[in-house]
């Protein structure tokens, strides 16, 4: 992997690589970025000492580009057709989710300034071969029930018609207050077990809101269009998945170098626990995936080696 000359920084003081939804939120804003504006060449790396990442291009970003970036979203998920859902959850039947999938290659020609986005999540949701009920197998960054809380796709959708330019940016800087809102629960902060609270964590407990920062989880959501979801001979398996004894883990590396979407996109499909410094790879991160209260969350992040 080659590093990129950069005439133009970004820096991110908001998020963290040593927390799995932060990291998740820069490769969507990458994505996203790199979409929109494919002429300014972004890249992203991390800074080793800071732990925050760094969004760089051969060209500036324009003028307004948090209100641009919004706008497309908030367009995107608006459309009739409604080209990145297939209905409130990921998990569906195949023929519906073929279906889904068709339109997302028939946008994929138009004009939409996201046109392609709809195609590479589609990729990343769900394995294309079905399960032996029927369904698709979805991705592990997926809620597969359709209980309150869980509904990923309406929740995105939701985030994404409440998303504001000037919050985003604030949010990317460190600058913004955390507030009660709509979460996909792949922040570690968000498991509070009953044993921490002086209450009933069932109950609607005034004040009991879960803090946290909406423009990251809708960039984090679309940061699975790095990590497809492949058929295995057990199922399906989400890239960046692991099981290490009988749990269950997401590794992710963290680099120094300014690297592309295409090297990124290489690099994460990659077995990164055999990747070091030779290619740019400062340290490789873990995160437990495990079940609570019927719900699933990721662990406070360490270092994997």
């Amino acid at each position: 992997m080659t590093a990129t000359v950069c005439s133009s920084e970004l820096l991110l003081p908001g998020l963290r690589q040593d927390n799995p939804r932060d990291f998740l939120a820069a490769l969507g804003l990458l994505r996203l970025v790199v979409t929109l504006w494919p002429e300014c060449h972004g890249t992203l790396k991390w800074c080793p000492d800071t732990l925050m990442p760094e969004l760089s291009g051969n060209n500036p970003l324009p003028d307004s580009w948090a209100i641009k970036l919004v706008a497309a979203l908030i367009d995107l998920v608006q459309l009739p057709n409604r080209p990145i859902v297939h209905g409130e959850i990921i998990k569906t039947d195949y023929m519906s989710f073929r279906n889904a999938t068709q339109r997302a290659v028939e946008f994929a020609q138009t004009n939409h300034p996201l046109a392609n986005i709809p195609l590479l999540l589609y990729s990343c949701y769900a394995s294309q071969i079905p399960s032996e009920n029927g369904e698709i197998e979805p991705s592990g960054f997926s809620f597969g029930n359709g209980q309150s809380g869980k509904k990923l796709l309406l929740d995105v959708t939701q985030l994404i018609e409440r998303l504001d330019a000037e919050e985003l940016l604030a949010t990317l800087q460190g600058e913004a207050g955390g507030i009660a809102a709509k979460t996909l629960r792949w922040n570690p902060a968000e498991y509070r077990p009953a044993a921490y609270r002086s209450h009933d964590p069932g109950s609607k407990h005034k004040g009991d809101e879960t803090l946290d920062f909406p423009a990251l989880n809708v960039l984090a959501f679309f940061g699975m269009t790095f990590y497809p979801v492949v058929a295995v001979a057990s199922g399906a398996t989400t890239a960046g998945m692991f099981r290490l004894g009988r749990q269950s883990f997401f590794l992710w590396p963290t680099w120094s170098a300014h690297l592309s979407v295409e090297e990124i996109s290489c690099l994460l499909v990659s077995d990164v626990t055999a990747l070091g410094p030779e290619v740019g790879v400062e340290r490789v991160w873990r995160s437990r995936r495990f079940s609570s209260d019927k719900s699933l969350y990721f662990a406070p992040a360490e270092i994997h080696r």
